[in-house]
């Protein structure tokens, strides 16, 4: 799980990735078997649909396709500006890059 917010104690923005380690077959057979998002609430969630992660090391920009916008009820990509130590960042992308290694999802690093 990767997540980012506004506020540490009581966010009122934030975006959330997960991907489980295992999928059971009931989760494939719903297309329930891919990174998960959150946006702000349970109900702006949706299974899969990120083509690409992009950072230049400082900001993460999640490019998704038109059906996850929807869902999500975003107009475009989601797009983060951090504010972390590097070495906490350094440990957000590793996070980052395996998640899209397994989903195949491009992940692009651009200083």
């Amino acid at each position: 799980m990767v997540g980012f917010s506004d506020d540490e104690l009581a966010p009122k923005k934030f975006v959330i990735l997960q991907k489980a380690h295992i999928y059971g077959e009931q989760d494939k057979k719903l297309g329930m078997d891919k990174i998960h998002i959150q946006i702000e609430g349970q109900s702006r969630s949706v299974y899969g649909g990120i083509r690409a992660i992009y950072t230049d090391g400082e900001n993460i920009k999640l490019v998704l396709n038109d059906e996850t916008r929807l869902a999500l009820s975003v107009d475009g990509d989601i797009e983060v500006s951090t504010i972390v130590d590097q070495t906490q960042f350094e440990k957000v992308l590793s996070k980052l890059k395996k998640i899209c290694e397994t989903e195949g999802i491009l992940f692009t690093f651009e200083k």
